[in-house]
């Protein structure tokens, strides 16, 4: 994978197909930690929640800081909040359109490439897991990225 463009592709097709259970966290290695960029989806029975870092939990350095913040709120996400652990995010009944999870990938592409500046999705890894498996480990091809080692 070399653009964005291409992650947003593969980013839509691959949350249409995570089954209920799944977590994806997509970001900066160490995804685990507190300072990283991140990206986060849940896949439950009834709907899918995605999460974009909010400024709380980030380092000043790579903050979205207002301007970053204006483009993040442009973007379609929800406000940072008690709920979501103050971080960005967005809540779609299940099942979920095609078109919805472009946008939703879209919206992920503007956090991390616009707000977050993130030169490109080479600097991107993931982790995911399904939770009604024993936390097993999940392969997601269609993303183009590295597995978090």
């Amino acid at each position: 994978m070399t653009g964005w463009a291409e992650f947003a592709d593969g980013l839509a097709e691959q949350l249409a197909r995570l089954p209920s259970g799944a977590v994806v966290v997509i970001g900066e290695a160490p995804t685990s930690s507190d300072k990283s960029r991140i990206a986060q989806f849940r896949q439950f029975d009834d709907s899918v929640w995605a999460q974009l870092s909010g400024d709380r939990w980030l380092d000043p350095t790579v903050q979205a800081g207002e301007a970053g913040r204006h483009l993040i709120r442009e973007a379609g996400w929800r406000e940072p909040d008690d709920d979501h652990i103050e971080n960005w995010w967005v809540e779609l009944p299940w099942p979920v359109a095609s078109a919805a999870y472009r946008r939703v990938a879209e919206m992920v592409v503007t956090g991390l490439r616009d707000a977050f500046r993130i030169a490109g999705p080479t600097a991107l890894v993931y982790q995911a897991w399904n939770e009604k498996s024993a936390n097993s480990a999940i392969e997601l091809p269609l993303l183009g990225l590295p597995v978090e080692a």
